[in-house]
């Protein structure tokens, strides 16, 4: 399988040509040893906010920028 390099909150990382965001998330979520849980992080693409239910439609591109941060709630 092809391969593509990304940034992952400023880290470069090779993924599978192909891979999702959200598969992606989950991915990360695992590798930390937390539950995947899709409403425990927010994502941005080349600093576009990318929302949850977009994930699974968004296909990761070479050199694409990924931040995923913790969401902010409240008022």
């Amino acid at each position: 399988m092809t391969t593509i390099s990304i940034s992952v909150n400023g880290l470069e990382r090779i993924i599978n040509q192909g891979t999702t965001l959200a598969a992606l998330v989950e991915q990360l979520q695992t590798e930390t040893r937390q539950e995947p849980d899709s409403t425990a992080v927010a994502t941005a693409v080349n600093e576009i906010f990318v929302s949850r239910s977009s994930r699974e439609a968004y296909i990761l591109q070479a050199n694409d920028s990924v931040f995923t941060f913790s969401p902010i709630t409240g008022g």
